[in-house]
């Protein structure tokens, strides 16, 4: 009677495994605060893919919480090395990568701002905005911002031809909208304060293991603001945009891939983050694409946004200029850009704004033809830093 056979053992063993496995994954989802967003996850990973037109077009975008702590010389080491990768890499139309930097306003220096935007000036990106702040009121933060944003434009940075205030915006430390908290933020209508001033999209997720995670993955919607924290954690439809107190999200890719790493599972769950600890390769290339990142009305333009802290320190400079990001993006351009199946476009995040709106209001055709519309290109890209103009801040309309 108490005879228990060889292949039941096992099948009792495998399910003592499983049970096991799906407990550990249970504590992993709740300590690093997968659950934030994993019930959406489930909802993304089982919605059916409509088949897009061909050549599917794969843009790349790459947001750079760019914090160099007033260090000019570690800046101009960092633009001599930008200069030197992006001229050995060309998307489907010969253009370089394109790198967006997240500049914090409150550490406006001078050489720095002078060495970005000859950057600008040679066509290898864009200089939008970032900022930190704690224990404001809409009060305290308006005038904070408008002074950041006044010293910005005095070099041309958000600013457009037409002589509109105009802004991406990543908040510090991932605080949008008082989501963490008042020690990272405090302003619970933070999202209609930006607008107000000029923003035109938020680009600061995903920022998994921090509650300020929304609810929501691998999107590009808008925001409308409340009185709560968090607003953005309710989803519209981008054809709200033009509301006063809406404004775009534009999330990067958020994907569990399988992995040999038995301390996450067998799963590494990928964010777009270059860093050190995690650098990039063919293998995240591929999870970015998987992530299929786009807007409803055009499943053949898939958006790829990366983000880092690139200046930080010695590592995260390697991480987007070294060795393995320039494998990466030849690996993109050889994978994802046959002209057939894919067509690999670099864009800023500027770039990527006007595209995600012209997909939701029903674009059609080249999309090349969004690019510079309805936010156009920045003095930055014409103006020398010594006979910039004195710009004055006006809110777009």
């Amino acid at each position: 009677m108490g005879f228990v056979r060889p292949r039941t053992k096992t099948l009792l063993l495998v399910f003592l495994i499983l049970i096991a496995y799906i407990a550990a994954f249970g504590v992993r989802l709740y300590a690093r605060g997968y659950t934030l967003f994993f019930r959406d996850y489930l909802r993304w990973l089982v919605t059916p893919r409509l088949p897009a037109a061909s050549p599917t077009h794969v843009f790349l975008l790459f947001v750079d919480h760019f914090e160099p702590d007033y260090d000019a010389a570690r800046v101009a080491r960092w633009s001599q090395r930008y200069r030197a990768l992006a001229a050995r890499h060309r998307d489907s139309v010969g253009r370089p990568p394109q790198h967006t930097f997240f500049y914090p306003a409150e550490q406006t220096e001078p050489e720095i701002l002078s060495q970005l935007q000859a950057l600008t000036q040679a066509g290898l990106g864009e200089v939008e905005l970032h900022f930190h702040h704690d224990f404001d009121t809409a009060d305290t933060l308006r005038p904070q911002l408008e002074h950041g944003i006044a010293e910005m434009q005095r070099y041309g940075f958000l600013l457009t031809d037409h002589g509109e205030t105009r802004f991406g915006f990543i908040h510090g430390n991932w605080g949008l909208d008082n989501a963490d908290g008042p020690w990272l933020c405090g302003v619970n209508e933070e999202l209609k304060l930006l607008k107000d001033l000029g923003c035109y999209a938020d680009f600061t997720f995903p920022s998994v293991y921090d509650y300020a995670q929304p609810p929501v993955v691998n999107r590009i919607y808008t925001a409308r603001d409340d009185a709560r924290p968090k607003s953005y954690a309710d989803v519209w439809p981008l054809t709200d945009l033009d509301r006063s107190d809406s404004l775009m999200i534009f999330e990067g890719p958020l994907v569990f891939a399988p992995s040999f790493s038995v301390k996450h599972l067998f799963f590494d769950l990928e964010d777009g983050n270059i860093h050190a600890s995690v650098p990039a390769s063919a293998r995240r290339a591929d999870s970015w694409i998987r992530a299929n990142v786009h807007v409803a009305e055009r499943p053949d333009w898939v958006f790829i946004k990366l983000f880092a802290h690139g200046v930080s320190t010695a590592g995260d400079e390697d991480a987007v200029l070294g060795e393995a990001f320039d494998r990466t993006l030849s690996y993109l351009e050889r994978h994802y850009n046959d002209g057939r199946r894919y067509r690999l476009r670099y864009i800023t995040a500027r770039e990527g704004y006007n595209l995600a709106r012209a997909a939701a209001f029903g674009a059609t055709g080249d999309p090349d033809t969004y690019l510079e519309t309805p936010i156009g290109p920045y003095v930055a890209a014409r103006v020398a830093a010594r006979g910039a103009p004195s710009c004055v801040v006006r809110a777009a309309d």
